[in-house]
């Protein structure tokens, strides 16, 4: 029997629902083809994204985790493994973390930490009364350095955005046990700074990280072939 795998993708504009795409792994064909030979596999779409409902407000990474794990109980699913990619990769973790840290775990190019580039740069404004603060962050995403993530997005998701990318799951990651984790990076991953993580995790973390050689934050798109094999590895143990 192959084992099971339930998939959390990454924040990608492009499966807003406004687009009417009802696949979150569309863009990773190759990659999904490949891993769904071998395991049998469960997408989750978040809301928001590929038609999903969306709340009335915003989320944080604690109700994106919460999501996951109403999804497991309302299907009585068993997963042997969830696969996080970026954005999914956190939420994993979270998941992980407050309802089931024996979860075996998958983190392809998480967002484990964030960089100051998203983190800080993009946030700070002065401090002022919340919804003019809000009104200049907002102006300043879309207008100013055009991200393609506010430019595209509900209300719902350019809040939700905002809250995630302010969110660290490093402290979370380190308590997990190292057993129950995978994590694979490229080396010129320029959205989420790898070898951060790398210097900041426990050393029996450190030993669930592997590089792939040039590879960026769209390996499962570049590097696919060696994302499987090292999944065989690792899933065949």
């Amino acid at each position: 029997m192959k084992k099971k795998i339930l998939l959390l993708h990454g924040w990608d504009n492009r499966y807003y629902s406004k687009y009417n795409i009802d696949d979150s792994w569309l863009y990773r064909k190759t990659f999904i083809n490949k891993l769904s030979k071998k395991y049998d596999l469960v997408k989750l779409n978040f809301p928001g994204f590929c038609n999903e409902p969306e709340p009335r407000e915003a989320w944080c990474l604690d109700d994106y985790a919460k999501y996951v794990n109403d999804y497991i109980k309302k299907n009585d699913s068993k997963f042997d493994y969830i696969l996080g990619y970026s954005f999914g990769g956190a939420v994993a973790v979270k998941y992980a973390k407050l309802y089931n840290p024996k979860q075996q775990l998958i983190l392809i190019s998480p967002a484990i930490v964030r960089k100051t580039y998203h983190s800080k740069k993009m946030i700070k404004t002065p401090r002022i009364f919340t919804g003019v603060r809000n009104l200049i962050r907002d102006f300043y995403l879309k207008h100013i350095i055009k991200n393609e993530y506010m430019l595209d997005g509900t209300k719902f998701l350019n809040n939700s955005y905002q809250r995630i990318v302010r969110e660290e799951v490093l402290n979370d990651l380190n308590e997990l046990n190292s057993a129950n984790v995978l994590m694979i990076y490229g080396t010129k991953d320029t959205m989420v700074e790898p070898y951060r993580v790398y210097n900041e995790v426990n050393k029996k973390i450190q030993t669930k990280m592997h590089f792939i050689e040039d590879g960026t934050h769209d390996i499962a798109n570049t590097n696919p072939d060696e994302i499987v094999s090292l999944l065989d590895i690792y899933l065949t143990k």
